[in-house]
């Protein structure tokens, strides 16, 4: 009895987390969770010259928050948001994270996401796969943990072409 339930139970929790990432229901779900919130405000502001700020990064990130990507912290604090976007700001012609996310659902304090970077640099388009999740703290970003891989700009509907 006692493994029918066990059973039953992880049936239903693999049909809920098959509900949530199904493909499409990035098109169909509103999203609301904070870092799809970011990601928004962030798309906005690489379009914009000077938005990447330490006090922008403070209404989404707390005091100490992190960066990990492929395993590798690359940077910690507002201000270390900040300066890191306006390089690549800098560097590229232009960047983009594909919002609504492909996949994303929030489980307490922690939101998974899998999602497309897109990007144009010296004439040339990139295209990465993210996977990854961000922690919350009182409501701010604490961490954003992502690992990423280039993949062909033809092989995916979300990545530019030219």
């Amino acid at each position: 009895m006692m493994r029918c339930r066990r059973f039953v139970a992880v049936g239903a929790a693999v049909l809920g987390l098959a509900l949530l990432v199904r493909p499409g229901a990035a098109e169909t779900v509103q999203r609301t969770d904070k870092l799809s919130e970011m990601f928004i405000w962030w798309n906005g502001a690489m379009k914009t010259p000077r938005a990447f700020t330490e006090k922008a990064f403070s209404n989404y990130f707390t005091s100490d928050a992190a960066l990990v990507v492929d395993g590798t912290e690359v940077m910690r604090t507002p201000a270390g948001w900040a300066e890191r976007f306006q390089n690549i700001q800098a560097a590229t012609d232009a960047v983009e994270i594909v919002v609504p996310f492909r996949y994303v659902f929030q489980k307490g304090d922690q939101i998974y996401t899998y999602h497309i970077i897109r990007s144009r640099a010296q004439g040339k388009v990139s295209c990465m796969l993210a996977a990854g999740h961000a922690d919350l703290l009182d409501g701010l970003i604490n961490k954003v943990t992502l690992v990423r891989t280039e993949i062909d700009p033809a092989s995916d509907q979300d990545c530019w072409k030219q």
